[in-house]
């Protein structure tokens, strides 16, 4: 995984041609999904756009949650 970008609560990047960013949620709303992943294929198509799973709590969870999630 290539690093383009990265903060804290915000990570883009690259990995097998797909463009993965992943923005933390910080909202008193988010109790449940604490990331937003959208990983976008070298054709423009998005192969995963959404809410992290219930259980992903840190960016690591949520970059191994948008590669298995884009069949990367």
């Amino acid at each position: 995984m290539r690093i383009l970008e990265k903060s804290r609560g915000y990570f883009r990047g690259t990995h097998k041609g797909c463009t993965i960013e992943i923005e933390r949620d910080r909202t008193a709303s988010s109790f449940r999904h604490k990331f937003y992943i959208t990983v976008q294929g070298s054709d423009g198509c998005y192969r995963y756009d959404g809410w992290s799973p219930e259980g992903v709590e840190t960016m690591a969870e949520a970059k191994r949650e948008a590669i298995k999630g884009a069949c990367l």
